[in-house]
This record gives structure tokens, sequence and C-alpha cells, in this order.
């Protein structure tokens, strides 16, 4: 079970979500005198503001990517950019990131993105040269908690020399520099998902708590890359199912895509135990068309059973 470390978490919401939490967590124990997870993902996910859970979120690990890239394009070819808007904007752009932004990939650790056209990038930066990068731009600068603060509305950027955070939707929201009281990490879902994709994951999308993004039933799911010691990359889904029989029903839906001549042929489903089991549907990944790591994102093949009709 994953050492606990930096500040003491509250008490556990969500009863309903009891039979799937004993089964992952009960080694650890939960209640108040737990503390925040120390993984990569979950310490990400700890600067993310709990009602941020309900909508779509994705997790690159930078670093990780970054290594991955460069050791075979043609497979993880869909990481490039890394979850980082200003590095994608500035391939159409006459400068650089570096020059135009402040910034570019080798400065950050993790990214998440989110729905709502805002995300929070960790690592190391240099808040001088963001806020010179972007005043040069014709942003306006101010002073927040912790860092500073720059507009060009509707967009908004805040900055330290560990976190950068931005929004560039009309409603605002730029998640905070310093980790909020109650985060996405506290959720009981995400708690639960996080331990069955793994902590050690490179590339994560959870497809949100909003009951209009998944079938009834389902509390949510997402899917997580990880490369193995072998050097292989794998992906699993994991979704948190409110019953036993709605766990048949997301397993068997699911087996459908693993059956001779679909993609995901091969593919393995396990439906875990308790009151709210977790479903899991395992594959390796490959160069082929929807089997790149990250590339449901992009074919929606695998979320789009999860999700109700539209």
């Amino acid at each position: 079970m994953t050492s606990y470390g930096r500040r003491t978490r509250r008490t556990f919401v969500g009863i309903a979500l009891a039979g799937a939490l004993t089964a992952g967590l009960a080694s650890c124990g939960a209640g108040t005198g737990d503390a925040k997870p120390d993984g990569r993902l979950s310490g990400a996910l700890d600067g993310i503001p709990q009602d941020a859970a309900g909508g779509y979120l994705t997790y690159w690990d930078v670093k990780e990517s970054r290594r991955l890239l460069g050791k075979d394009k043609e497979l993880y070819g869909t990481l490039d950019g890394y979850g980082i808007p200003e590095l994608v904007q500035s391939r159409y752009e006459s400068d650089p990131a570096r020059t135009a932004h402040g910034f570019d990939e080798t400065d950050v650790d993790t990214s998440v993105q989110l729905a709502a056209q805002s995300g929070r990038l960790t690592g190391r930066f240099d808040v001088a040269a963001i806020t010179a990068a972007l005043r040069k731009r014709g942003w306006t600068e101010d002073k927040t908690d912790g860092g500073a603060l720059l507009r060009d509305k509707p967009a908004e950027v805040t900055v330290s020399a560990s976190v950068r955070s931005s929004s560039f939707g009309q409603g605002g929201g730029v998640p905070p520099l310093v980790a909020p009281e109650r985060s996405v990490a506290d959720d009981p879902a995400y708690q639960a998902v996080v331990g069955c994709i793994g902590e050690d994951t490179y590339h994560a999308t959870f497809y949100g708590k909003d009951p209009k993004s998944r079938l009834p039933g389902l509390t949510l799911f997402a899917i997580g890359a990880r490369a193995g010691d072998d050097g292989a990359s794998r992906e699993r889904l994991c979704a948190l199912t409110q019953s036993a029989e709605g766990a048949r029903g997301v397993a068997d839906v699911l087996k459908a895509k693993t059956a001779k001549g679909e993609r995901f042929a091969g593919a393995t489903v396990e439906v875990g135990g308790g009151k709210t089991p977790m479903v899991t549907m395992e594959w390796a990944n490959g160069t082929a068309s929807g089997l790149r790591p990250g590339s449901q994102n992009q074919t929606g093949e695998l979320p789009r059973l999860l999700m109700p009709p539209r």
C-alpha cells in the first residue's frame, strides 16, 4: 500500500463506496488519521480542487513521457505535447515555447488538464522569465498568493517557482498554486480508481463523476498507461461500479471488444469483489491504430461504451 505523507487527510465521504474502498484501502486504515498519498499521480491530483472531480481530467508524467517518446516515436507519438497547451501552440508560432511563454517541456514534471480549458503544471519555473514573456505578448501583471498572476482576458496564468496554472475558458477557474483544502485526491472514487490504474502510470484520463457523462451504475472510470520493467507498455481501464449487477453489465460490454477480429482481441476483462466492484480491462499497447498509449482519447472507442448515447 502506498505510504502517506504531506498533510492530514479529512474524514472519508461517500459511504456508498465503502465496499470498493474496503477492498483496496482497508490494510492502510481509512479515517481522519490518514494523510495524503505521496505517489506522483495522487500528488498531481492533490493540486486540483475537488469540485473538478465531476469533469474530464487528463494526467501526464511529463518526464516519463519524454523518455518514452525519445525511445520509440512511433509507439509513443500520441504523448507528443505532454499536456502542455503552450507547447502545442508554440509550434504554430515563430518563436519556440521558451521565448514565447517563458518555459518549455524540460521545466515540467507533471501536467493535469481539465475539461474547462484549464490546467496545472508542476516542475521548476522561472517566474521572471514567464512574466516577461507574457507581458511582451500584451498580458497584464498582478500579484497572487504565492506567485505572479497574469491576465489576457479571458485567459489567466498564475505561476510560482514550482507550479504554473492556467485557464483559457470564459469561466476562469485557474487551479490554485497551493494544494486546496479539499482536492480530487481526497475523493474516495478517485482514490479507488488511482489504486487500480497505478500511481506509476505515465498517462491517465479520468472521464468524470458527472452522472451525465457515464452510464447508470458507474461511479467513475479511467484509462491509464504504465511501462513495465520489461519495457513494454500496457493500458488498463478501471471502472468503479455501484453494484455487482452493474459490474457484470459493464464487463459484458467490454468483453464484446475482446472477441476475435475486434481491436482488443485477447485483452483481459475482470470483475472485482465487494458491494461496489471494480471492473478492469487490460491490453498491450502497440503501433496499430487505436492501440497507442492515449489513443482512446482520440478514437473514444472504449469510453463511448461507458457513456450515455448522444
